[in-house]
């Protein structure tokens, strides 16, 4: 039996791909996981008790950096991995793990949720490309595309269940305050929009501003900002994200990944992402269970208050299904 290769190169894709990892491992299937260190993804591969091989890359802003770093640490992941007798590489938007499965002959299942982010790489050398349904009409048929029904956030969500100690660990003086979660835009992304900062800085004013306690969670170091408030809480280890979420009574965020869990999970979602808007984030928007946030004068359509607690229903298993069974198959037919 062959080895199953994950290459786990962003915070999101860590709980995203820890469930898959975990059914993978009980059907006494072999998985190696390659990761770098980018935002939280190695406190929280950490975190999930998930066995790493680390190769680094980021190449920031600059387009033609983030091209050579790319390659650069393609090459990195070839080398790590050619005797390996890797069977199966599996990832969600990784491009240089993508060209260094392909460099080895390895057949390659990517997904993505993000219609607007550079695809050449994942279009050309994926065996198989996982989106959601949502995104048929915009992308059409493929061989190469299999539209799942739902949204990839089901695929850890459907197993949660709230802690109902959990706000008990938060460093706050008044829990009966409103919570505001608050995520900052992915400024090194090729899709961030500089607007999306200047609203970000609005978002933080007005917020600071309100009688609420707030959790606010950089992506990078140059994120860690100095707020000099007993308000604001700024966690040096990755919190319980899923819980986090849920107990908050707002979450604000300039990525999607956040609000849609969010959306999930019945908290009120006000994104701050600027660029050209997911396909997804459009239907939960036409849902009202995400708000857009697109200029400074809008910042003040975010309203602060407890949330009424709803009665949360579990996401059913059908996602995380289709991507073990597409990854089983994908093993058996090689």
């Amino acid at each position: 039996m062959g080895v199953i290769w994950f290459d786990i190169d962003n915070s999101p894709h860590v709980p995203l791909f820890a469930p898959i990892i975990q059914i993978l491992r009980q059907f006494d299937h072999e998985v190696i996981v390659t990761a770098r260190n980018f935002a939280q993804t190695i406190p929280l591969l950490e975190k999930y008790n998930i066995s790493y091989l680390r190769v680094d890359g980021h190449g920031g802003k600059n387009k033609l950096k983030k091209l050579y770093v790319t390659l650069k640490r393609a090459h990195g992941l070839y080398k790590l991995m050619r005797n390996k007798k890797v069977s199966l590489m599996v990832n969600h938007g990784a491009r240089a793990g993508i060209l260094a499965a392909r460099l080895l002959g390895v057949p390659v299942i990517s997904a993505f949720d993000y219609e607007h982010a550079e695809m050449n790489i994942l279009r050309n050398f994926s065996d198989v490309i996982l989106v959601p349904e949502v995104l048929r009409e915009k992308l059409g048929p493929s061989k190469k595309f299999l539209y799942y029904p739902g949204l990839k956030e089901e695929i850890y969500l459907c197993d949660f269940t709230p802690d109902p100690n959990f706000l008990k660990s938060l460093p706050f003086d008044n829990l009966d305050k409103p919570l505001v979660t608050i995520r900052p835009p992915a400024t090194s992304s090729n899709y961030h929009d500089k607007l999306s900062e200047v609203i970000y800085s609005s978002v933080l004013e007005y917020v600071l501003n309100q009688d609420c306690n707030v959790i606010l969670l950089p992506r990078t170091p140059d994120q860690m900002i100095t707020i000099k408030s007993n308000k604001v809480f700024i966690p040096t280890t990755p919190l319980d994200g899923a819980n986090l979420i849920f107990y908050s009574d707002l979450v604000i965020s300039g990525g999607g990944t956040m609000v849609r869990e969010s959306a999930i999970l019945g908290t009120p979602a006000y994104s701050i992402f600027t660029g050209l808007p997911a396909s997804v984030d459009l239907y939960l928007s036409r849902q009202g269970k995400i708000i857009f946030i697109k200029t400074t004068s809008d910042v003040y359509k975010i309203q602060i208050k407890k949330k009424e607690m709803n009665s949360y229903k579990k996401p059913d298993t059908k996602v995380r299904d289709f991507f073990i069974d597409i990854i089983l198959h994908k093993l058996r037919t090689n």
